[in-house]
This record gives C-alpha cells, structure tokens and sequence, in this order.
C-alpha cells in the first residue's frame, strides 16, 4: 500500500472518529425509533443492485439512511449507518474483505453520513423544505462516500483518480436522488400517520430490487447476444479467410502466424485495447480481399506482370470493403486497407506515408513482409531468418517504420524463433484432395438426381444442360470455369443480402442470385407460426397458383422439412397443400428443392422451397450449394423479419393499440397529400382528457391505464374506416377525419366527447372524466401538418380553459357546437 493512499485511509478513520465524539454531544432523538429504522437497515442490506456499468454492487437500504438523517440524532444516525456498512461487508460480498478495508468503509460511510446530516441541518435552519434539502444532502452523502474510494481505488492501481471516479461512479448518483425521493415520502408519511408507518418502505424498496434485477439481468443478456452476434461475424468472415487458402496455399500458416506475432509486437507499443482487438482481427483478416484476385496470379510462379501487379493491388480496397459491412466495434478496416502504405508515402492505395498510416498497419506491414520472406512462395523458396531481417532493416525508412523495425529484431532474435514455424492455430488447412466413396442420398425426398445435370452443370449455371458430357467425359476447363462462377456468385450474394432490411427485398434479392447458381421457376418461402407453415413469399413462373392458407407443420413437402429439419431433393409437387397448379395449365411446377432455414439458436424458423417445370431438375450439387448458402441465408431473413417487427412496434402506442405520435405524423402526411390531389377537406382534432390527474391521484395510474384503453377502444369502434385516431402521448389524442363534405364535424366532436364520457362509466370510476376538443381545418384554416396541429392544439386550451374556470362543463349539444 502505497503511503498516500495510508495517508487517505488514516485521514477517514480520524473524519469518522471526530464526527462520532461531536454526534455524541447532542441530545438523542427516540431510540424506540432507532431500533426500528435498524432492524429496517439490516432487513435491506442484502438488497444488492449491479450497476449499470462497471461490477460495482450498491444496496437499496439507502433511504432508510437518509429517514434518519431527517427523524433521528447525529449519534443515531452514524451508529445506523455504521451497522448497514458492517451488515454489507459480510453478505453476498466476492471475496473477504480484510479488516483495514472494513474499517475504511466504515468510516468513510460515517463521515458522509454526518456531512449529509450537517448539510440537512444546514439547509433546514434557512427555510429550504425537506425534499430539496434532503436532495442535496444526498448529493453530499454521494461526494463524501465515492472520492475517497475512488482515490484509494486508483491509487492502489498506479491509475489517476478522476478518470477512474468518472468512469464508475456517476451511475450511484441516481440511486441516491432516488432514495432521498423515497425518504422523503416516508417523512411526509409518518408526519401524517405515525413514525410506524415508515416500515412500509421495505416493501416498496423490496419491489424496486426486484424489477430492478430483472432490469439488469435483461440489459446483460441483450449485452451478450451482441457480443454472440459479433463472434458470429467474425466466424463467418474466418470462413470466408479459409476460402482464400483454396486459392493461397501458402495463407493458411501464414495468416496465423502474422496475428500471433504482431499482437506481441502490439504489446510493446502499448497499444489501448480496442487497437489490440483491431490489430489481431486485421492481422488474420488482412488477406480476405483475395478472394477477389483470380488464381492464377496470386499462385503464378514468377513475377507478376504490369497488368497482373494492378490486379494484385486492389485487395486492400477489396478486404476493407468487406470487413467494412461487418463494422466492427474497433477501427479493423483502415488497418486493412493501408497494410501496403510506404513509410515513404510510395505504398499503395492511398499513399499514406509516415504517421498517417495507423500505427496497426506500420506494425502488420513489417511483419507481414517479414513472414512472407521467411517462407516458401510458388516463385521462389522462403529465406533464412538473419537474411530475411536484413532485407526488412534495409527498406527501415523507406517502406517500413523504423521504430517498428527496431522492436521487431529485438523481439524476435532474443526469442531465437523463426517467425517462418507454423504457429498454434485453432483448425487445420482445408484439404481439398479428399474423396468421399461411402454413403448414399437419405430415402425420404431424394427421388432421383439429374446426373447430367451434375457432370455438365456442377455450379449450377443455367444453360449449361443438353451439352454432350456422355462421350467425352468430364471436361475439366469446364468444370474449373464453374467453380469459378460459383465462388464469385455465392461472395456476391453474400455482399448483397446485407444490403438491406426489407424483408421482400431481402427475398427477391436472394431469388436473383440464387438464379445465377441454380435453374428454377419459382421461389417460396415460408416461415413457422406455432404448429402452423405460412407461405411468406412466393415469386416467378406458376406464383399465382399458391395459396397463402396455413398448412400443418409435417404436410406436403415443406411442411416435412420444418418437421424433420432435412432436406428434400426433387420432391413431387403435386404434393404439396399449397400448391393448386394442374397438369392441364399450361407448364406446372413438378421438382422441388426445400432446406430447412436455422436461427442463431439451431431452431428451424423457416424453409426455402425451390420450383421447377421440368421433373428431377435439381442435383446434389444444387443441394449442396443451397446448403451452403443457408446460414446467411437465415441470418439475413431473420435480420429482416425481426426489423419488420421492431418497425411495427415503433410506430404503436403499446398501451392503448392505437397508432403513436410517429404514425400519426407519417399519416397525416398522407392524407394531406391525398387531399391536395383529390380537392377534398379534412379536419384534425385534437382530444385532451379533463380530470384524468384525479383518476390517478385517487384510484391509481392502473385504474388511468384501464380508462386509457377503454377509451381507446371505444375511439376505435367509433371511427370510420377512413379515419385515423392515435395517442400523442399522455392523454392527449388526435383525430385525423378526411372526407368532410360526407359528415358534420360538430356531429363527430359530440361523439368523441360521449365515447369519454361512456368509456369513464364503463370502468366504473367515480370521477367524471370529459374531453377538450379543438379542430382545425384544411385548406381553410391551415394547410401543413404542423400549423393544423398547432392550431387545433390551441383550440383544445381554450376549450380546457372553460371547462377549468367552471364554465359549461359538460358538452354543448351538437347543433351549438361551433367549429373552432
């Protein structure tokens, strides 16, 4: 322990000792009191709640604390805080606190309890009211127990406080302001009731824990499908790496070598911990833009050409524009893009040059050069370790950052490892020479595969069937050229499906790609709801003679993928209950390709059903490349499905049902351009509730909430079908009623102000609740959404107004209501 922070921890321990004699001297309040407001402290101390941010632990028996700052004696009150703290120190703590720390957190609670007591005091003898005195004297109490932690804290970390103390502690300051809300109620309570009374609070206090729990534990798990959701992308763009290896042999060791190697050079520049995280996802990722370099250049045994070099040169641009959809929490794409910059600025693609290039791409360029060098390459053998360091030094200043090139010839010659030995990597290199001789298709769905098909069309291009494959056998450039086609149509699927949101959009893009790879008329997808299979989407040749009724998971051939989660290959039809072609129109659908789509949880959410005309259309290599396809497949849907649903509860009041301020904008916007279009009226009014304050205030915000949705309701029945009524907020809501040349508008404002009436009676409240109404009109009185709302809201107070005053307080009769 350092000598400032025993200086801090003496310095509290002789606060508390002081404040305790001085507390001793006044007189003592009720110690029948006391004891209660103890047993309450001890009762709530195991009431624990996680902070926000950080591990940090604060229990809920705060307000009672601050109750005796209010009802009971200095002496009192430090005593009660004393056993809270000691109470604490010993329940539902990690680890064992030794008896320093228990004595310092003692003491620092006591000497905040007594400057809270003193700043109360203070506040009280000049008149301020108890809640904004206690209030403040929270705000002491907070102070007082948190900048001393914080400096003991930081200290005892080598770290500076203020930095530590703003980073942790702000988020206790809630709970205080909270809990002297709370105290306060409890003394206003007891003032009108009896000190007994207060007990009422564990209760309450009880409940705010547990909901407060729930909260947290809520928050967390949505913190961790984040992080899942994030290592799910970095999965995906590992395989992605992997594939490069199909077309690198030399990849596989070297990418993991580089991400071992620079992380450790990373340490040593002392980089933060997101430029870590960035270092090593950019060190195994840096390589990715590959894919889109065609084979025969990156594995050429020779120097490349001029035109072949520019080809070469554009993997940076095209690694940072894939790594760039990921968006990674950490700056990984620059790192990626600039990791052939110069020192000299002659590097490509930007010609960064010095400390413009980021200091993770100065440090994966040296050491990326240096592996290179030190293995074997198809146009030449790798070097030994001391000539392919002095190559490095040589290009210090030029092409590499000298300070970086200094720290990796310390590092590495004192380790006496070559970097060229393959590293630990979590999984082997892709062997791409294997052959598979055993087993056969499952007998369920499998009815037959086109053989040609697979010889002749093994990427699955469409036009390549009816070519002569039977007397000259396989043709290898054609089965090369296909497997090209099919790696750059699935990365171009696989770049657009993120695109976009749109759950149509969604589809029909993957029904365009998928046509680059397979051969087929018509695409449907259909998503489980219960036990039920709805047709989702249904797109091409012979769509219109699906149905969109419910089918039973298990029926026909999609409901048996849901059922089972296989696949089905060239499955009849016929047999499927959506489906209502015939053979006599015109050319019905007879094969079906179906796989069933995963969620992130192994659930089956979906399947995606592939037509064709002509019978046992698809083959396994069609099969196999669905398959393939099917996790960013489910990934992008299910992106698109749960913002289909994020988008409708946005734009919903969730109490009522009605539409909210969102909508209600979004919609009057359209009627007023319908109107515009059409030279018709429209009114708006503006509804606002009398008396709802007193149905809360009496009966509770539950019973506000039940009048809330019954008039909503009854708003709702009463509308036309051409009219939209939404809550605003509060309860205050808007009427959106075009089409007025066919209705009397001080009609349809005496109906409003009944349905509030009727909604109040139907709930049975005691409290009469009516409605302030004001209309405006288009064109004649307004005629942008804005000045309609501004001017009906305003007609609404000055109907409140005389409703307020005493003024006709129930509803005038329709035929002398005015149009305002």
């Amino acid at each position: 322990m350092l000598p400032r922070t025993k200086l801090v921890i003496g310095l509290v321990v002789a606060s508390a000792t002081v404040a305790t004699i001085v507390a001793s001297h006044v007189s003592n309040g009720s110690w029948a009191r006391f004891a209660m407001l103890l047993a309450a402290v001890l009762l709530t101390s195991g009431f624990k709640v996680i902070l926000p941010q950080g591990e940090g632990m604060m229990s809920l028996n705060f307000p009672f604390i601050l109750l005796a700052i209010l009802e009971l004696s200095p002496l009192q009150a430090i005593l009660l805080t004393a056993g809270s703290v000691l109470v604490q120190c010993r329940i539902r703590v990690i680890k064992a606190l030794t008896t320093v720390q228990i004595a310092f957190n003692v003491a620092n609670a006591v000497t905040a309890t007594a400057g809270a007591y003193a700043t109360d005091t203070f506040l009280a003898s000049r008149g301020m009211s108890v809640g904004p005195a206690l209030a403040l004297s929270a705000v002491v109490y907070f102070l007082g127990s948190t900048v001393c932690v914080a400096l003991v804290i930081a200290w005892s970390k080598g770290e500076s406080a203020f930095p530590l103390w703003r980073a942790q502690f702000p988020w206790y300051l809630p709970f205080y302001m909270v809990g002297a809300g709370i105290a306060t109620a409890a003394h206003v309570l007891e003032a009108a009731r009896g000190w007994g009374t207060s007990l009422l609070l564990i209760p309450l206090v009880y409940v705010l824990y547990r909901a407060y729990t729930a909260q947290i534990i809520r928050i967390r798990e949505h913190k961790q499908h984040l992080e899942e959701t994030e290592a799910l992308h970095l999965r995906t763009i590992e395989g992605l790496a992997m594939a490069i290896e199909a077309k690198d042999r030399n990849t596989h060791d070297h990418l993991f070598r580089v991400r071992d190697y620079t992380s450790e050079i990373g340490i040593v520049f002392g980089l933060s911990k997101l430029e870590m995280q960035a270092l090593q996802t950019a060190s195994f990722l840096h390589d990715i833009g590959k894919l889109a370099v065609p084979e025969h250049i990156i594995n050429k045994p020779g120097k490349l050409t001029p035109e072949e070099f520019e080809k070469m040169k554009i993997h940076p641009v095209v690694g940072a524009d894939i790594l760039e959809r990921v968006r990674f929490p950490y700056p990984v794409v620059p790192i990626v893009r600039s990791h052939h910059e110069w020192w000299n600025g002659s590097g490509y693609p930007d010609g960064l040059s010095g400390t413009d290039i980021p200091i993770g791409a100065r440090i994966l360029s040296a050491v990326d050069s240096f592996d290179a060098l030190t293995s074997d390459r198809p146009y030449r053998k790798g070097l030994p370790l001391r000539e392919a360091l002095d190559i490095v030094k040589s290009m210090s200043g030029k092409q590499f950052d000298p300070a970086v090139v200094d720290v990796l010839e310390k590092h590495f010659l004192l380790r006496e490892q070559p970097i060229g030995e393959p590293a630990e990597h979590h999984f082997s290199p892709l062997d791409t020479e294997v052959d598979v001789w055993r087993g056969h298709a499952p007998a369920v769905g499998f009815e037959s595969s086109n053989d040609a098909a697979e010889k002749i069309n093994g990427a699955g291009a469409p036009g390549e069937r009816g070519r002569d494959a039977g007397a000259t056998g396989l043709n290898s450039l054609n089965l090369i050229a296909a497997a090209s086609q099919e790696a750059q149509a699935l990365f171009e699927m696989s770049q657009s499906l993120g695109n976009s949101l749109s759950l149509n959009e969604t589809i029909s893009v993957m029904g365009s790609r998928l046509r680059h790879l397979i051969a087929f008329q018509c695409c449907a997808l259909y998503l489980t709801v219960g036990d039920d299979l709805m047709l989702q989407f249904v797109d091409g040749e012979g769509s219109q003679y699906f149905s969109s009724q419910p089918m039973e998971v298990g029926q026909g051939i999609s409901g048996w993928v849901a059922q089972s989660g296989k696949p089905i290959l060239n499955g009849n039809v016929a047999l499927e209950p959506s489906y209502r072609g015939r053979s006599d129109q015109g050319h019905p659908l007879r094969a079906a390709l179906s796989i069933p789509l995963l969620d992130l949880n192994k659930a089956i959410f979906g399947v995606l059903t592939l037509y064709a005309v002509q019978p046992d259309s698809f083959s396994k290599d069609h099969l196999r490349i669905l398959q393939a396809m099917e996790s960013k497949l489910s990934l992008s849907l299910q992106n698109a499905l749960n913002y289909c649903r994020v988008e409708s509860s946005a734009e919903t009041d969730f109490l009522t049902g009605l539409p909210n301020a969102r909508r209600l904008f979004l919609q009057l916007e359209t009627e007023l351009t319908r109107c515009r279009n059409t030279n018709r009226r429209m009114a708006v009014v503006v509804c606002d509730l009398n008396s709802f304050k007193e149905v809360n205030d009496r009966h509770g915000h539950l019973s506000g909430n039940m009048l809330l949705s019954a008039i909503a309701g009854r708003f709702r029945q009463s509308c036309r079908p051409c009219e939209t009524v939404g809550r605003m907020g509060g309860d205050e809501f808007v009427f959106l009623i075009p089409d007025l040349e066919s209705i009397d508008i001080n009609v349809r404002m005496s109906e409003i102000a009944r349905d509030v009436v009727s909604a109040c009676r139907s709930v049975g409240l005691e409290t009469q609740v009516t409605a302030s109404l004001g209309v405006a009109m288009y064109p004649t009185q307004a005629e942008t959404s804005e000045d309609l709302l501004a001017l009906a809201d305003r007609r609404m107070y000055l109907d409140k107004s005389l409703h307020t005053g005493g003024v006709n307080r129930d509803r005038p009769p329709a035929g002398s209501m005015s149009v305002q």
